[in-house]
């Protein structure tokens, strides 16, 4: 009886496993840095959710309240002006990411594709810029707020230090490094100007990127703390963050009121990710490659 001869593996057969294990091996570690990163968004839910009967620091841990309640929540919208903080922080992150990524969409076309003496000089001082603290700029930004242009406790004062991007220029000068010169040299033969070519062939290309500019810029401008508690005295002003942070003096030991405000501050952030993600993902890869 003769024996059926076994077909021999292929090359392709015989990476498929090796292949499949090291995926493996990378969701295993992706998903343990997600996990880690979700963490403490999830304490701090929960935090949230505990009434007064539940204990926020114990050992062992309670990860889940046994009196789940939305009182912290109510507590935090009475106390303070939510709702103006809201709109305070919403006026200068929309007015910040108008004027910061325009600029910086401006100023990257020149660096990218325009040719003159000095431009990679001009880009790299840009780039250095990167490595200077923002805290260390925050003496003279102060100086000329309160004694040059006198736009101190202003929401003014939250956007004009903040109009110029070296990360945006460097990223819009990425994305449209990747854009063909041949598809620029097209429009100069039918006639158009680089105004032109910049509005209606560069900036339709790179609007993932020009997305992502705006994610960064309106994030920056929404958590900022340090620069408006130093600009705003009228509590009319405060942006969120700010208002937010005066629950640690009315509230000093409880911190479920806290997390409640913590909350509040995160979720229109959050949400708006969760709709630009794609643009963002798609603006961050198109700047690697560029």
């Amino acid at each position: 009886m003769s024996s059926i001869a076994k077909p021999m593996p292929t090359a392709r057969t015989q990476r498929r496993r090796p292949e499949w294990i090291s995926n493996l091996f990378w969701y295993f570690m992706l998903g343990a840095a997600s996990l880690i990163t979700v963490l403490p968004f999830f304490w701090l839910v929960t935090t949230a959710l505990k009434g007064p009967n539940d204990a926020v620091f114990s050992l062992p841990p309670q990860y889940f309240p046994h009196e789940p309640t939305l009182n912290n929540f109510v507590k935090v919208w009475d106390q303070i002006a939510v709702w103006r903080f809201f709109l305070n922080s919403l006026f200068v992150a929309f007015v910040l990411v108008i004027v910061n990524v325009g600029i910086s969409a401006l100023a990257a076309y020149p660096l990218a594709k325009m040719r003159f003496a000095g431009r990679e000089v001009i880009f790299y001082m840009l780039l250095a810029t990167l490595i200077v603290p923002v805290e260390l700029t925050y003496i003279p930004s102060y100086l000329l707020a309160v004694q040059t242009f006198k736009y101190y406790d202003t929401l003014w004062a939250l956007i004009f230090p903040n109009v110029f991007s070296a990360f945006n220029i460097f990223l819009l000068r990425q994305a449209y490094k990747s854009i063909p010169d041949d598809l620029i040299d097209a429009a100069r033969i039918d006639g158009a100007n680089e105004f032109r070519i910049w509005w209606g062939v560069l900036l339709p290309t790179v609007r993932p990127s020009l997305a992502t500019a705006a994610v960064f810029t309106a994030v920056g401008s929404w958590n900022a703390l340090l620069w408006p508690s130093l600009m705003l005295r009228d509590r009319d002003l405060y942006t969120l963050p700010v208002g937010l942070n005066t629950l640690r003096g009315m509230f000093i030991a409880d911190f479920r009121l806290i997390a409640a405000g913590a909350i509040l501050a995160i979720l229109p952030m959050l949400i708006s990710f969760l709709f630009a993600q794609r643009y963002f993902v798609d603006g961050l890869s198109g700047a690697v490659k560029g």
